[in-house]
Parts: C-alpha cells; structure tokens; sequence
C-alpha cells in the first residue's frame, strides 16, 4: 500500500489540541484505520499537540503543522513546532501533580517516539508510531499488530 498523510497548520491556542484530535480522528477513520490504534495515537497526538502549544516558547504567530501517516501497517503522528530542538525525556512527575505526564503516555502507547530537529534549522519535530491494524470494512479483512489481540484462523486469514 502506498502512504497516505495528512497535514494541518493550526494557530497555537487552547483550542488546537481538540482540532488536532477531530481532524486527525476523522482522517485516521477514513484510512479504515482499527478503533484501538486510532485511539492510542489520538491521545499521543494530543499530549504531543497540548506540549507544543504550552511549551514550544515560539515566535507569536508561528504555527504547529501536524501530520499522520498511515502505510497499511502502522500510523505515524508528528507534530512540528519552531520552538527551540532538545532531546526529550519523559519526565519524572509527582503522583498528585498536574502536568508533566505527557511524554509519559506517549511512551506508553506508542510502539515507538522520538524528536528531532527540523530540516531548515528551526524547531522541532516530536513523533510516535504505532503498530497498525485496519477495520474489517476498510480492506474486506482485519489483522491486528497488537501482542495479545486476537487474529483471524481460518481459509484468507
């Protein structure tokens, strides 16, 4: 299967991380991505969106691009922001705290995360993936890339 992406550029405000999650939610559906997957990215891709519109420390005015790639086998979410390139450490957080769990859930629903720096020099791009699986309606079968899902037996699985 060819990727597939997606991409937006939304203003940095409170309201971005729900943008994010809706326009992402519907294009992850439209892929025939499965349910499960396309919740585990929608979480990471608001805890990555929710860290760049508080922290990025960019420019007024300057953007956060979104994107998701979907190849048939796995999702990539990344968000891009042009606040200053640092290697990211989830962050040890007290229990009754309220921030500091986000890098945190990613790690703990993505297959994979990471950050680098962007291509022109200015700012950063921070990214999970997850295993893929697609919707029985999407491709006409359902496979899962999740340990422990159940996977289909039988004649054409």
């Amino acid at each position: 299967m060819t990727p597939s992406d997606a991409f937006w550029l939304l203003p940095r405000t409170p309201r971005t991380p729900g943008w994010a999650r809706a326009f992402f939610r519907a294009q992850a559906r439209s892929w025939g991505v499965a349910p499960q997957i396309v919740e585990a990215a929608e979480l990471a891709l608001s805890e990555l969106v929710t860290n760049a519109v508080r922290h990025a420390r960019a420019p007024r005015g300057r953007e956060i691009g979104v994107k998701a790639q979907w190849d048939g086998a796995s999702l990539r979410v990344e968000v891009a922001d042009a606040g200053p390139w640092a290697e990211l450490e989830p962050l040890a957080h007290c229990p009754d705290g309220e921030d500091g769990r986000g890098l945190a859930v990613v790690a703990a629903v993505a297959a994979r995360w990471g950050v680098e720096p962007r291509p022109h020099g200015i700012g950063k791009t921070v990214w999970a993936e997850f295993a893929g699986a697609v919707t029985a309606g999407a491709s006409g079968r359902t496979s899962s890339g999740w340990p422990g899902e159940p996977r289909p037996t039988g004649p054409g699985s």
